[in-house]
């Protein structure tokens, strides 16, 4: 072809593709997992300056790394749950965070928090945290006032609430701390306080004592007839004699309208 017309062709570059390996057992492909640069922040926040960005909600997009965050260094509110991170890190710089959510991810420890000075919320539930020891990385959040490893009703728990010691550790590590997975500081123990009754099998009752005696219950002679007319007899006659001076009172109230009946009648 290039003989035939007599020139050189130029072919444009071929640009390397994007390769996906393709898994027999799922019969997918497999995507690549996205790295968590500035500009992939940027992007996802809407924002043209990282200064700017104060809250990124970067929930279920399988990021596997905490990266380029801390270049935000105004970020408030960060989440990050439901990703494939393993490790806390490459926090150091966000002296402004207040909220952290690292729910449901892969990390197996708390650490590398100490550059967030001002962080009064994490969540951590849903990862593997299964040792106490795992736990000493909170010690330098002063100012944290509510912690979650698990929700309220004990689901999407971290393996390390089933420790007898947790709560305890807990507190000895974050002592101002307000509330723990959602249960307030100082506040009765709900859950203990039900297994309390479930478990109690018998109790004794006082016995009971009778609200009447046996003399207020003797009726003697109150429900003979001759008797309750008697006792009623005052009454009686002060009614009846009320009864004889409305009657005077309305017939001398007819009389008065008769006569005022005859003078109009005579008028007219």
């Amino acid at each position: 072809l290039k003989h035939a017309l007599g020139t050189r062709l130029r072919f444009p570059p071929v640009r390397p593709q994007r390769s996906y390996r393709f898994v027999p057992a799922c019969g997918a492909l497999r995507l690549p997992m996205p790295s968590l640069s500035l500009e992939y922040i940027k992007h996802e926040t809407g924002e043209f300056d990282e200064e700017s960005i104060f809250q990124a909600i970067l929930t279920k997009r399988s990021i596997p790394k905490i990266e380029a965050v801390n270049l935000c260094i105004n970020l408030r509110w960060l989440d990050l749950s439901n990703n494939q991170i393993i490790r806390i890190e490459n926090l150091d710089g966000l002296s402004q965070l207040v909220s952290l959510d690292l729910s449901s991810n892969k990390i197996s420890k708390v650490e590398n928090l100490g550059g967030v000075d001002m962080l009064e919320r994490l969540k951590l539930r849903a990862n593997p945290i299964s040792r106490i020891q795992d736990l000493e990385g909170l010690r330098p959040l002063k100012k944290l006032k509510h912690l979650h490893f698990q929700n309220i009703d004990g689901s999407d728990f971290c393996p390390v609430c089933l420790k007898a010691e947790y709560k305890r550790n807990v507190m000895e590590l974050c002592p101002d701390l307000v509330a723990l997975d959602s249960k307030r500081k100082g506040m009765p123990d709900l859950d203990k306080e039900i297994k309390f009754f479930e478990d109690a099998q018998s109790f004794t009752l006082p016995e009971s004592e009778s609200w009447f005696t046996k003399d207020d219950l003797d009726m003697q002679d109150i429900q003979c007839p001759q008797t309750v007319a008697g006792m009623m007899q005052p009454q009686v006659g002060e009614f009846e004699s009320a009864l004889k001076d409305c009657e005077a009172v309305f017939k001398e109230a007819e009389g008065l309208l008769r006569l005022q009946e005859l003078k109009i009648a005579e008028v007219g």
